[in-house]
């Protein structure tokens, strides 16, 4: 009993968001809104399937995705992201240009995400801006490994996630979406 409740809510999670992907399948004969009557079968079972495998993702109070705002959040995050994504573009591109502050190298780096979906949000952000890879995580203190083009003076200090993302805290945000 106590998985029936979060496989009804991944479930549901799953048909909604399908709904939305399929949306404008109907046709003139066959339409239920703006679906077919096929899109919606397909829709279900694939959601009723999905519901029953993401289930513990759902559960306990360990993960909190399942709150509606946080999926706000998340939407909201693309706009601070998208900021400092064309800023790392234009200062790769600058970079490139000029041959100058081109020490490419790994650094260590300690977000202090306390939630194993925090630290993947942030990885797979940094991993996005050009001239940066996410190479290596550290499961027990969460601490990334990243691949930089400007690895800065010492190599071999910790840096703080303010440091990769100097505009916008996007860890700032990452922490409020996930924990």
């Amino acid at each position: 009993m106590s998985n029936t409740i979060p496989a009804i809510l991944a479930g549901i999670a799953a048909f909604l968001l399908y709904l939305v992907l399929s949306i404008g399948s109907a046709t003139d004969t066959d339409a239920i809104f703006l679906w077919s009557s096929a899109e919606i079968i397909i829709g279900l079972i694939l959601s009723i399937i999905t519901g029953l495998m993401c289930r513990k993702i759902w559960k306990g109070k360990r993960y909190k995705m399942a709150n509606p705002l946080r999926w706000l959040l998340i939407v909201v995050y693309i706009i601070p992201f998208l900021i400092e994504l064309i800023i790392a573009n234009m200062t790769v591109a600058w970079k490139i240009i000029t041959g100058k502050n081109i020490r490419p190298g790994i650094i260590k780096l300690s977000p202090g995400m306390k939630t194993d979906a925090g630290t993947l949000l942030l990885s797979a952000s940094i991993t996005f801006q050009p001239g940066t890879a996410t190479v290596d995580v550290n499961s027990e203190t969460r601490e990334l490994y990243v691949h930089c083009l400007d690895i800065g003076e010492d190599p071999n200090e910790i840096r703080k996630s303010g440091e990769i993302f100097p505009r916008i805290n996007l860890a700032g945000w990452i922490r409020r979406i996930t924990e």
